[in-house]
Order: C-alpha cells, then sequence, then structure tokens
C-alpha cells in the first residue's frame, strides 16, 4: 500500500507538472518539438502556434524546419505562404502556395489563399476561378463564398453577393459575418430597414460585435435618429475604444443633435443642451486626433464648431 500511494504521488505530480506545461497550444507544441525533434508535425503545429500569437519570424523558423524533414506537405507549404501573406511578401507567398498545389492540386486552402492574392493583384478574374475551383474540393469552405460575395459586391452585382452569402448560412447558420455582411449589401442597395435586421442577427450571435452596432448607428444617422445612433455609437467604443471611425461617427451624432436644440431654442434648458452636445462633440473629435492628428476631416469640423 505504501509503494501504492507513492507511485500514485509521482505519477499524479508527473500529471501536474505536464498540465501546467500544457496551458496553451504554444506551451504544448514547443513540449512536443523537443521530445519528437525529427518529427516535422509537432514543428508545423508549432508555426501555428507561433503565427496565432504574431510571432512570425519564429513561425517560419518552425514551418522550414518541418519542410526539411518532410519537403512533400502541402500543408506546411500553405501555412508558410499565409504567413508571407501577412507580413506583405506577396511573391514569396504565392510561390509557396504554387508549390503546395503541385504537391495537392486539390488542396482548397491553398486554392483559397491563391485566389486572395490573385484578388490583391487585381487579377478578379483568376481569383475568382481559384475560389470556384477551391469550392468543387470542398464545398463547405465558407471562406470562399466570403471572398466571392465581396468580389461580386466590388463589381456591383449587389443579388450576386447576397446568393454567396446566403450560401454561407446555408452551411453554418450562426455565421455572424455573413449576416454582417448581408447588412452591408442590403443597405447599399436601398434597404435600410432590412440592412439593420441583418445586422441584428449578427449581433444575436455576437452582441459585441462593433461593427454591426456602428452600421447600425449609421443608419439611424441616415434617419435623423441621432440620439439612438449615438447609444450604438457608445457601445462599439465600449468594445473598441480606438475605432476612429466610430468616434468620427459619434462626434457627428454629436454635433447634429446640437444643431437641432439650437435651432429650435425655446428654453434656457435647450440651450444648455446644444451647448452640452458641441462640448461633447468638440472632445470627441479630440480623442479622434489623439489617436490620428492627420485627420482632416476631424480638424475641419472641430475648427467649424470653435469657432
Amino acid at each position: 500500500m505504501v509503494v501504492l500511494a507513492g507511485l500514485l504521488l509521482i505519477y499524479g505530480w508527473a500529471t501536474y507538472e505536464r498540465n501546467l506545461v500544457w496551458k496553451d497550444e504554444l506551451s504544448l507544441w514547443s513540449d512536443v518539438v523537443k521530445k519528437s525533434l525529427q518529427k516535422y508535425r509537432p514543428h508545423n503545429n508549432l508555426g501555428r502556434a507561433y503565427s496565432d500569437v504574431k510571432q512570425n519570424s519564429l513561425a517560419i523558423s518552425e514551418y522550414q524546419i518541418a519542410l526539411r524533414i518532410n519537403p512533400h506537405s502541402s500543408k506546411i507549404y500553405v501555412n508558410l505562404g499565409s504567413v508571407y501573406m501577412t507580413l506583405g511578401k506577396d511573391a514569396l507567398a504565392t510561390q509557396m502556395l504554387e508549390e503546395a498545389l503541385k504537391i495537392d492540386h486539390n488542396d482548397y486552402k491553398a486554392l483559397i489563399l491563391l485566389g486572395d492574392m490573385h484578388r490583391k493583384e487585381g487579377l478578379t478574374g483568376r481569383a475568382i476561378e481559384e475560389f470556384k475551383s477551391s469550392l468543387e474540393v470542398n464545398p463547405q469552405a465558407l471562406d470562399a463564398y466570403n471572398a466571392l460575395g465581396s468580389i461580386y459586391l466590388d463589381k456591383g452585382l449587389i443579388d450576386t453577393a447576397i446568393s454567396e452569402y446566403k450560401k454561407i448560412l446555408l452551411i453554418s447558420p450562426d455565421n455572424y459575418r455573413a449576416y454582417y455582411n448581408l447588412g452591408i449589401v442590403y443597405d447599399m442597395k436601398g434597404f435600410p430597414e432590412e440592412a439593420i435586421n441583418q445586422y441584428k442577427k449578427a449581433l444575436h450571435i455576437k452582441p459585441d460585435y462593433p461593427d454591426a452596432l456602428s452600421n447600425i448607428g449609421i443608419i439611424y444617422g441616415r434617419m435623423g435618429k441621432f440620439e439612438d445612433a449615438v447609444l450604438l455609437f457608445k457601445k462599439a467604443l465600449n468594445v473598441a475604444p480606438d475605432d476612429v471611425i466610430a468616434l468620427l461617427n459619434l462626434a457627428i451624432a454629436y454635433e447634429e443633435l446640437a444643431k437641432i436644440y439650437e435651432v429650435n431654442v425655446v428654453s434656457e434648458e435647450q440651450l444648455a443642451k446644444s451647448k452640452e452636445f458641441k462640448t461633447k462633440a468638440i472632445e470627441t473629435y479630440e480623442r479622434v486626433l489623439e489617436i490620428n492628428p492627420d485627420n482632416s476631416q476631424a480638424k475641419e469640423r472641430i475648427t467649424g464648431l470653435r469657432e
């Protein structure tokens, strides 16, 4: 019994130690690499862990080690290509993705990323071909539908873009980004109420989605519902306090409220409200200029208010 108890303590401590080591993906794969230096998968997975925390140089180093061990894995080339894209090294990114497709012409992730590269270069026709090819391999590749929707939207093919975004929701009904994109498309099409409906669906899934909050605020601003717009911009800024666009829109909403109270002044209270909103607008423009000192719109508006 004494021996058994001692073994339990030893094994229990070993498990506890491992739990400490494996507190996250980076720790986990760093530990695995130490024990499996000549296996490519741990190096590849450690590269992905480094990439996830934006340590791109270390990610590249691990992927290159993985390739030296196994130069026939398309996935490692895809991962390298993705990091090079992040770093803006487009030529290297394209080279890695093309190498991946030489090994496996059905690597749908390589096709999607290559499509992204073509789109960045302005070669939208080739980009569409790559995205469609990726969907032939994997009809559930959501990134491909999303990319196609964005391209069609850029081309002004609004109904075709809507169709692509709706395909995402058939596969993934809780995809808040698809609802958000539909909100943008319906707003562009001239259906603000339907746009708001789509943004609200996105917010039902992700309540702290600042872009959706801001975009509803913009629509309310166009409708003259400035107080409602202010509330939404504030909610967005609670999540992303340095969002210059949300701050600018909040300042403009304050400015419009100040004008409304100034035009319809019938009491000291209303005059005080107008001054209060002007002050808030100036303070918000000042915050914009703290983040982006060269913002011409904030400079012009704050000068006008002070005058």
